[in-house]
């Protein structure tokens, strides 16, 4: 199975000064939404999808009110979430409180069925978004050429949920 990317030039926040530099970045071709899971599961099971979607919104619960207790969440084979905390660090432990925290992050340990997914997986380039708009664009006006190298139109991508 191949995973689409495309390529955007990106400046490293840190060092604005330096050059930008090319990443890839996974292109989203959809969504599993809930309701589509549930059909899915439903019928792969004897369990009928409404059945199905209120155990998934109880596990989602579940799994929130854990996490707020300090629980890790172990889902098996799939993984691992638990809480990562972000802060200012101090020159002294005395001197740290909680003001020098800065935020909270979901952290994802992947299991190992979920880790070998990625054997075998290959990478397809295609257009980025801005450039598939651009060339719409330019066929609807009648244009046979399209400068793809404004830089008014660099990507701004996304970064999914679970970019590993």
């Amino acid at each position: 199975m191949a995973l689409n990317y495309s390529v955007a030039l990106r400046p490293n926040p840190l060092k604005k000064d330096n050059p930008a530099k090319a990443y890839a970045t996974a292109q989203i071709n959809g969504e599993l939404t809930l309701k589509q899971l549930s059909r899915r599961v439903s019928m792969q099971t004897t369990v009928s999808r409404a059945d199905v979607a209120a155990v998934l919104i109880a596990t989602v619960e579940n799994m929130i009110d854990a996490l707020q207790e300090g629980k890790q969440v172990d889902f098996g084979e799939l993984g691992k979430f638990r809480l990562r905390i972000l802060s200012e660090g101090t020159e002294t432990m005395e001197s740290f409180t909680a003001a020098n925290i800065t935020g909270v992050n979901i952290q994802f340990v992947p299991g190992e069925d979920l880790k070998n997914i990625f054997d075998g997986l290959t990478f397809q380039p295609v257009p980025t978004r801005k450039a598939q708009q651009a060339v719409l664009r330019a066929e609807k006006a009648g244009e046979t050429i399209v400068d793809l190298s404004d830089p008014s139109e660099e990507e701004e991508e996304e970064e999914t949920p679970g970019s590993v």
